[in-house]
């Protein structure tokens, strides 16, 4: 049998995970350095390569939303994930901007190279806040897409699965795929485009990805707790729930899926 704390226990490993990966990466400077230097040798003239960050963002900031949508009809575990995973980004966005003023590292385009779109003194490098932002809605997105789509579940896999092809959204399978994907191009278009060292984009996904699943580890199972017992309300029921869960599942049900 499990224990009850095990859940807390594995977030406070992924918190503890970040906590040592993320300073570690400042040994690797030198490294990054060297390996930045070569590849903005070659890109950082790119046009429109400063946009290929903001549209992964924003892309996958409606993927959230969409993976939001899905998981109404698969219970309020599933909703809770979602809703636990948006709120890991935006705590996630503010672990960075706190290490960020913390370390204090200068960005390369200050005095390494010279690009068009470089950000302001004071701006610091470490880590990137687009790649935690981007990491941790693509590990929002997954954590839903799964616990959404997995093929066993306390309501069974029909109600998931006739919601979801009755509104034509895509599976589970490419609420998986394609968030990371996005996030990857995001992190690798802020150092393609020179206002990021490699290793300021790693400790941004690191950032975003441990924080969302210690987050997630930690909270889903009292917030759908709480959610259930909003959804007494009608009005709130319709909101986070399709009908047909609300029509085949009571709330102990609701609660264990």
């Amino acid at each position: 049998m499990k224990s009850p704390r095990s859940p807390l226990l594995l977030a406070l490993l992924w918190l503890l995970a970040a906590a040592v990966v993320v300073p570690s990466l400042l040994l690797l400077r030198g490294p990054s350095t060297e390996l930045y230097l070569a590849v903005t040798a070659r890109t950082a003239d790119l046009p429109g390569v400063e946009l290929v960050a903001e549209g992964g963002v924003i892309a996958l900031a409606l993927l959230w939303l969409l993976a939001a949508w899905q998981a109404r009809g698969a219970g309020l575990g599933a909703v809770a994930t979602a809703l636990v995973g948006g709120a890991g980004a935006v705590v996630a966005y503010a672990t960075s901007e706190v290490a960020k003023t913390i370390v204090q590292q200068p960005r390369g385009c200050w005095d390494l190279i010279e690009i068009a779109h470089c950000p302001a003194a004071g701006d610091w490098s470490f880590p990137s806040n687009h790649t935690t932002i981007a990491f941790a809605l693509a590990t929002s997105v997954v954590l839903t897409a799964l616990a959404t789509g997995r093929p066993r579940d306390s309501l069974g896999t029909t109600t998931a699965l006739r919601f979801r092809r009755a509104r034509r959204l895509p599976p589970y399978r490419v609420m998986v795929v394609a968030p990371a994907v996005l996030a990857i191009v995001t992190g690798a278009a802020r150092l393609v485009q020179g206002v990021h060292f490699p290793h300021d984009v790693v400790a941004g996904a690191t950032v975003g990805v441990c924080v969302v699943v210690a987050l997630v580890l930690a909270l889903r199972g009292p917030v759908a707790a709480v959610l259930a017992t909003l959804c007494r309300n009608e009005a709130v029921g319709r909101l986070l729930l399709a009908p047909e869960v609300r029509a085949g599942a009571d709330d102990r049900t609701l609660v264990r899926r």
